[in-house]
């Protein structure tokens, strides 16, 4: 492999080879599984060898569902070294949300672990996999035709044996994020090599990273936020810190795992900041390592943004970085001394390289101090689109290399300040979520006729919302519960989705036009049914 990971001379993803000697002693990854340059070096080209041998081609997709671990780095790596595009799914996800993911990405391979592959039994398969690689030991033989090979087994390789990588292109596509589908159904957005080149490229020159630092990898890997710790790390040659599933909001494990591998470079979002914050967990030992926390995915209250600031070291520097999935991150601002006096939330700052913004007001791209207007992104940084979705209706802008984010922005002292969305998809913990989706989930139900979803204030919790669904009955329905309802959904959402609250309701409230009237729910809402677990009506 020739080229550094996100070089932007040539504008892809590769893993680096021209580290000075004795880098390939120095750890990739710390924590359970430690790897050390050399041995993830090896391991990322056996697995690139033996999915060249399966005869993968430009632009094939390799899916990964497993625990989060340096294994799934290295099928990551793997993947986009052999010109593949990526498909992560979550540990967590339930197995109907997989199926649906596989059936539209049609992989080529999927690695994930044997007790994973046994939730999908009886469930469809994608003609196109012609590999199963799972952890631990494999099952016999095939899954209905699918040949099924240990991880140990499918990556070994013949000593010396040395393998020609395709020339990749920065057009080719790097992964395939599936996100939250406003009908539903997930969709996936594509990735190219050129994309995730310019924001490594745009990281590296703004932060001072390098072999001594320490990434904390707190998000998931089907979550953007993943590719800040996983190539940018990689490409300064610094150790990872991969959060287990287990810890992600476990406070003690977080601040323990901090002190313990003597972290650097923190990225998360604002919700696990704070919880970090308020629990009292970022002691002076705990935070002293700590040169750059960078947190985005949703908005950070500035009380809380301050109390956080308060606990760490003075010269550890705080960014707010900006961008949906389609454009990754788009806009920062490096936080200031003066911004934690605000009243409201801190800017978004200004474009990365290789991004363009505009604050467009009917149509028109106004500069106006103070004018509130959507927020519409072009360059390296916006997408290609959607996988096999030509009917969305932002691919058209794709095509042009610009997405409108739905996001509306003004300018405040030069620099975007986020003012609110335009349409139904919220942020909540950090993720995109389409409410539409969870409502097509509950309408699934079959006592449930129909399904209306808002994102209430969490009087606990002020940087995240509490998801409240509002339904009505099928003639002659017995009413389904709170905890019934959520394990219904659990089938098919992930947990973040689930519902906080039920309310069954004798009619929706309906606008002029036949739309639910989603401002109208409280005032019409009857029979709560929100009830703690394990209470009646399970």
């Amino acid at each position: 492999m020739h080229t550094t990971m996100g070089a932007l001379g040539a504008g892809v993803i590769q893993l680096r080879r021209d580290f000075p000697a004795g880098q390939a002693g120095r750890p990739a990854f710390t924590g359970e599984h430690p790897h050390t340059y050399g041995e993830f070096t090896a391991a990322v080209d056996a697995l690139t060898c033996r999915l060249l041998d399966l005869g993968v081609r430009a632009g094939d997709r390799v899916a990964i569902w497993t625990d989060k671990q340096p294994r799934y780095a290295e099928a990551i790596v793997a993947a986009v070294q052999a010109g593949c595009a990526y498909v992560p799914l979550d540990g967590g996800q339930p197995a109907g949300r997989v199926e649906t993911i596989l059936q539209d990405a049609e992989p080529v391979v999927l690695f994930t672990d044997r007790h994973r592959l046994e939730r999908l039994a009886g469930r469809a398969l994608p003609a196109s996999l012609e590999a199963i690689v799972t952890t631990g030991e494999a099952p016999e033989g095939d899954v209905r035709g699918v040949p099924v090979r240990s991880w140990d087994d499918f990556a070994r390789v013949r000593a010396g044996r040395v393998t020609i990588l395709p020339a990749l292109q920065p057009s080719d596509l790097a992964a395939i994020l599936y996100t939250s589908g406003s009908t539903g159904v997930p969709k996936g957005v594509r990735i190219s090599h050129r994309n995730l080149a310019n924001f490594v490229g745009w990281a590296r020159t703004e932060l001072d990273v390098g072999p001594g630092d320490v990434f904390a990898n707190h998000a998931s890997f089907n979550f953007d936020l993943s590719t800040f710790d996983l190539f940018v790390a990689l490409s300064a040659g610094a150790a990872v810190w991969i959060v287990p599933d287990a810890a992600a909001r476990d406070v003690t494990a977080l601040a323990a795992g901090i002190q313990e591998h003597g972290v650097t470079v923190w990225y998360s979002v604002p919700s696990v900041l704070h919880l970090l914050t308020a629990s009292g967990a970022l002691t002076p030992a705990v935070t002293r390592s700590l040169r750059y926390v960078l947190f985005a995915g949703e908005v950070f209250p500035v009380p809380q943004l301050r109390a956080l600031a308060d606990r760490l070291p003075a010269g550890t520097a705080l960014y707010n970085l900006y961008g949906p999935t389609e454009t990754n991150v788009c806009t920062y601002h490096r936080v200031r001394p003066e911004d934690l006096l605000r009243d409201t939330p801190v800017p978004i700052g200004a474009p990365i390289t290789g991004a363009r913004v505009s604050v467009v007001v009917d149509g028109r791209a106004v500069h106006v101090p103070g004018a509130i207007g959507e927020l519409v992104v072009e360059g390296d940084c916006v997408t290609p689109g959607y996988w096999r979705r030509p009917d969305e209706p932002a691919a058209a802008f794709h095509c042009q290399g610009r997405h409108p984010t739905g996001d509306l922005v003004s300018y405040e002292d030069g620099q975007l300040v986020y003012r609110g969305r335009k349409d139904r998809m919220v942020k909540l913990s950090g993720y995109r979520v389409e409410l539409g989706e969870i409502e097509a989930a509950v309408l699934t139900h079959p006592a449930v006729a129909e399904a209306a979803v808002v994102v209430k204030a969490d009087p606990q919790e002020s940087s995240s919302g509490r998801i409240a669904l509002y339904y009505t009955l099928r003639p002659g329905a017995a009413k389904p519960g709170l905890v019934r309802l959520k394990q219904h959904c659990a089938r098919l959402l992930p947990r973040y989705m689930l519902p906080h609250t039920a309310t069954c309701l004798d009619r929706l409230p309906h606008n002029a036009n036949g739309k639910t009237d989603y401002r109208r729910l409280d005032h019409e809402a009857a029979q709560p049914t929100a009830e703690p677990a394990g209470a009646a009506g399970k």
